[in-house]
């Protein structure tokens, strides 16, 4: 009963928190900046797959360019386009997916996003301890799926190859367990499996989509006090990621 309560008390200084300091304001994107960025993503690809001569060869330096140069990071808007996300240069596992599926149809390779509910532990020392208290779970995982030599493969970008780097040598999130220390992110054409694929949920099937729709459906079920307090836990949690989990 005790911890309920608390529970409520903490939420309810949440909440007062996010009315005052109006951090629930949305962002926004002018029409001209979005063909800007549409641009922009065309040119990344015509310039990063220029000495690639086959699909294979195009979606390994599409994989590399999304898994490392957007840097793994919590945004508070889930449902940014493949556009914004290359623009802002961050992002977590969705804003990551999304715009590899881009870059991969712009490259002319077949690809969709496969979702599935995992628990929470998937972010296990990446969320601000409070954030993760809160957390819903399971959540709904989604990466890539693209089509190569007439099966799909995963293509899962979300760590970044310095944060992936930091866990195995802090013994956190994945690598807290010896058995998934030893996760590949290295590209492979038969498919890069994510450490957050390693928590999915039993008796929970994936499923398919070619956008983030069932992502939005989730978040606009979610109970009124929830969906006020998601993007504060999200902003909570770049912050501890940068300072405390990626710093020596």
């Amino acid at each position: 009963m005790k911890e309920i309560l608390r529970s409520f008390v903490i939420v309810g200084m949440v909440l007062t928190g996010l009315a005052c300091c109006n951090l629930l304001k949305p962002e926004f994107v002018s029409a001209r900046e979005v063909r800007i960025m549409e641009n922009s993503l065309k040119e990344t690809v015509k310039d990063i797959t220029r000495d690639a001569n086959t699909p294979e060869e195009k979606l390994e330096k599409i994989f590399y360019f999304v898994r490392d140069q957007i840097v793994f990071d919590f945004l508070e808007n889930s449902l940014m386009s493949a556009e914004e996300v290359l623009a802002v240069g961050r992002g977590s596992c969705m804003h990551k997916a999304v715009l590899l599926a881009e870059m991969a149809k712009e490259a002319g390779i077949p690809v969709r996003l496969h979702f599935m509910w995992v628990s929470k532990e998937a972010l296990r020392d990446l969320l601000h301890p409070l954030s993760y208290f809160f957390w819903a779970s399971p959540f709904l995982h989604t990466y890539p799926e693209v089509k190569l030599n007439g099966r799909w493969v995963p293509m899962e970008a979300t760590f970044d190859r310095e944060l992936h780097e930091i866990l195995l040598k802090k013994n956190l999130n994945f690598a807290r367990y010896p058995e998934r220390k030893d996760i590949s992110i290295q590209f492979s054409k038969s498919g890069v499996t994510g450490a957050q694929q390693l928590t999915a949920v039993e008796g929970r099937d994936p499923f398919y989509a070619d956008d983030l729709t069932p992502l939005k459906e989730m978040i606009e079920s979610l109970p009124k006090f929830k969906k006020k307090l998601h993007p504060w836990a999200l902003r909570r949690s770049s912050g501890w990621l940068n300072q405390k989990v990626r710093k020596p």
